[in-house]
């Protein structure tokens, strides 16, 4: 499991795809100004609903310019969502090549999205972007994490710390442990309190390692 934040922030890049023509036409700038502009609009509102207009606005640009890139607030939360992701994973320094050591990461990164506010707002909210990604169907964020667990869990058993099986099904089952981990913390809190990471820790590594 030797993938470094680089070559993470740039699976996750390549999972998400190149900018389309629209995004390049309105330069990064101004994609940032809107997501921005999104992101203090959803905490605001706290589960209110917000709109496209509110969201220009915000962003101080015309309702034309968010339009043709985004065509509905969904969409757009989802491209917030991703930045979100590429964000934390960049900000969480590689710890080593181990087992433990990569598992040390992945519990820091699910520590630092439990404690985003962004999301937990949308977590909180049945009807939010996020749910379709809970109960249908795998979103562009997830379908990068499953990239880079996939990736790591091949590295492992290359190396021998991490157990055989398929890397895509355990790389799954990780993604799973840990989303349903973070998006139900609060109704376990007053159970696990601040044992939440450590009980995260021992249910991955366990998961994971070469049973002896």
């Amino acid at each position: 499991m030797s993938t470094s934040n680089e070559e993470s922030v740039s699976i996750v890049n390549a999972e998400v795809g190149e900018p389309d023509p629209v995004s390049s036409a309105m330069g990064g700038n101004i994609t940032d100004r809107v997501l921005d502009a999104t992101r203090a609009a959803l905490i605001r509102a706290e589960g209110r609903k917000i709109t496209l207009a509110e969201v220009a606005r915000e962003a101080g640009v015309s309702r034309p310019t968010v339009y043709r890139r985004w065509p509905d607030v969904r969409t757009l939360t989802a491209d917030l969502v991703t930045r979100e992701l590429i964000g934390t994973i960049a900000d969480i320094p590689a710890r080593g090549p181990t087992l433990d050591d990569k598992v040390d990461r992945l519990v820091a990164v699910a520590e630092a999205l439990r404690g985003n506010r962004l999301l937990d707002i949308l977590w909180r909210d049945p009807s939010s972007a996020l749910a379709p990604y809970v109960f249908v169907r795998l979103g562009r964020s997830q379908q990068a994490a499953l990239t880079i667990l996939r990736r790591a869990v091949t590295d492992g058993q290359h190396r021998g710390d991490v157990r055989e099986g398929p890397p895509d099904q355990l790389a799954a089952m990780v993604l799973l442990i840990c989303q349903s981990a973070i998006q139900s913390h609060a109704i376990v809190e007053p159970i696990l309190a601040d044992q939440w990471s450590v009980e995260l820790r021992h249910a991955v590594h366990s998961y994971l390692r070469v049973q002896p």
